[in-house]
């Protein structure tokens, strides 16, 4: 078989017909049951879906500045493209985005850009990444599938009279000053949601909709109106932190929410442009039966907790890899044993990419139908990449993207996991950003390296460690370890011996950074509880929200002495 043509097989039943459409375009056309079966089919044949892929990527843009300068209408094997398309990232192509944002077209895809997302900017400055049409149908798609499989895993959801609360980001910021739309990777997969999951949503168009809400008013509403149904069966979004603060929230503002809920009402406490408060509110109806049903629960449990007042709770559609996994582990807490947690799914303003297809597990197959995915092996002296049907199980690796919307080769500074591989067709999981690394002398740590060390010293000390950061102390060249547990039976000097232990055994570069005495023993800060909660509430950024806020794991500032409890040194009690 020529690895250059889709087998005929899969072409007939995926590619006939084609008329010139590209492979969004034709996906987009099909039905949903054929949409899965060209999914999975395509999922099977990995080497060749992605030269497909590629191929109509570069013939898509080959009249492009950069398609000229790099001759895309040349290129025509994967080899070619890797030697003639160097790796590039944010900084390299701003000054030709600030063009796009202005209007211009035919820079890095036909025509000017459809939209713009916005990145969560926990860094600094949020970027602006260009959508082509194309680039915007491939995360259409890949929300429809992720959707199709998370009703197929949970099939509860769609029972008639059923509602789903989805926390997500506005669809729309705003504009560019070419007047091209702005949104959030959230919003927009929101709006990309199937219909008939549209219309089981418990916050109304009008609030979704709004762009000027406040947090506080947000998150209000968003409390206030999932409340009231109490046939709510789940929530969908990204970070499951945010539905973790609207709980707390939720009991702290009890006394108004009921009161709201019996007469169909919005507090007055609540700051809302007059124009879209009467909106909302002509369309609520005073509920007396279902705020005395709450206040019984509030009274006989002494909170309003999850399994009362929404008794057929069951599905929890979330980020569960990286950080979010030790937020989801306390979050579970929370709820009924039964609840089923569906990972949300890997992404980012750049795209999304990968599509999980299996309850209770953070990793995801590829969209290989989107996007030309080039992986690079942590630790390679090189920048050899191998493809999606060369991933090793176990491995790690930098992920390197070429989409419809103009990012070439791109380096999305993220590391991958591959969690499970068969026939070539590997699950990935996304772990955390390369920079999310310390570097001491010729020591590179990586976040997951280190956070492995904790959970194993976690287990042999049979604790839970709700949340965790590491502070590089150059001064006094020493680790200082951050830690809030979930227990107060926490020996923060125990943990920390162990630790240091653990990490010699596991690392040959630290035990003899150790030994020669040019890093110091670690230290261990315990902090109390509700922590990480504090650190969110003060890290959201203007204009953002929980949802949208990720908390560094590494830091370069002690915490404030206030929130410790423990601090463990080296021979000290």
């Amino acid at each position: 078989m020529e690895k250059d043509r889709i087998p005929e097989d899969i072409s007939s039943d995926i590619f006939a017909g084609n008329e010139g459409k590209s492979i969004p375009e034709l996906l987009k056309d099909m039905p949903n049951e054929k949409l899965i079966k060209s999914f999975y089919l395509i999922e099977n044949t990995p080497e060749v879906t992605q030269l497909c892929v590629l191929q109509d990527i570069l013939k898509s843009a080959k009249n492009t500045e950069f398609g000229k300068k790099y001759g895309f209408a040349e290129i025509e094997t994967v080899d070619a493209f890797r030697k003639k398309v160097p790796f590039s990232d944010y900084s390299q192509v701003k000054a030709e985005i600030d063009r796009l944002k202005a209007g211009a077209a035919d820079i890095f895809f036909n025509g000017s850009a459809a939209s713009f997302i916005a990145t969560s900017g926990s860094t600094g400055v949020p970027k602006l990444l260009p959508e082509s049409k194309n680039g915007e149908l491939v995360k259409g798609l890949i929300s429809q599938i992720r959707a199709i499989l998370l009703l197929m895993l949970a099939p509860e959801v769609m029972a008639p009279g059923k509602k789903v609360l989805a926390i997500a980001n506005p669809s729309e910021y705003g504009k560019t000053e070419g007047g091209i739309p702005i949104g959030s990777a959230s919003g927009q997969a929101a709006k990309d949601m199937p219909i008939e999951m549209q219309k089981k949503m418990v916050l109304p168009p009008e609030m979704m909709m709004a762009k000027e809400l406040s947090n506080e008013a947000t998150d209000y509403l968003t409390i206030r109106y999932a409340l009231e149904e109490k046939n709510l069966v789940g929530v969908v979004c990204s970070n499951i932190a945010h539905f973790n603060i609207l709980l707390k929230k939720m009991n702290a503002a009890a006394v108004d929410l009921l009161e709201d809920i019996r007469a169909g009402q919005i507090s007055p406490k609540i700051s809302l442009d007059e124009d879209l408060r009467q909106r909302l509110v002509s369309k609520l109806s005073p509920n007396p039966d279902r705020a005395e049903e709450l206040k019984t629960i509030l009274a006989n449990n002494k909170s309003l907790d999850v399994a009362g007042i929404w008794p057929e709770f069951s599905v929890v559609s979330c980020w569960m890899s990286s950080s979010a996994a030790k937020i989801v582990a306390d979050v579970q807490k929370c709820l009924p044993p039964t609840v089923k947690f569906l990972e949300w799914g890997y992404g980012a303003s750049e795209g999304k990419f990968n599509i999980p297809d299996k309850a209770q597990d953070p990793a995801g197959l590829l969209a290989l139908f989107g996007y030309f995915f080039e992986f690079l092996p942590v630790g390679t002296e090189n920048n050899e990449t191998v493809l999606a049907h060369e991933l090793k199980k176990g491995g790690y690796y930098e992920l390197i993207i070429t989409s419809y919307s103009g990012l070439y080769r791109y380096n999305m500074k993220d590391i991958v996991y591959v969690a499970d591989i068969n026939n070539q067709i590997a699950r990935v999981v996304f772990v955390c950003k390369e920079s999310e690394r310390l570097d001491i002398e010729n020591l590179k740590l990586m976040i997951y390296e280190i956070e492995g060390s904790i959970l194993s010293v976690s287990a042999q000390q049979n604790q839970e460690i709700r949340f965790f950061q590491i502070l590089l102390d150059a001064n006094q060249r020493k680790l200082v370890f951050i830690l809030e547990p979930c227990s107060e039976t926490l020996d923060g000097e125990l943990f920390r011996a162990a630790l240091d232990k653990s990490l010699m055994a596991d690392n040959s570069d630290y035990r003899k950074l150790r030994n020669d005495n040019i890093l110091a023993a670690p230290e261990v800060l315990v902090m109390k509880d509700g922590y990480r909660d504090s650190l969110f509430t003060r890290a959201i950024m203007p204009g953002k929200n929980v949802n949208q806020t990720k908390l560094p794991i590494i830091i370069k500032e002690y915490p404030e002495k206030s929130n410790i409890i423990q601090w463990a040194k080296e021979g000290e009690k």
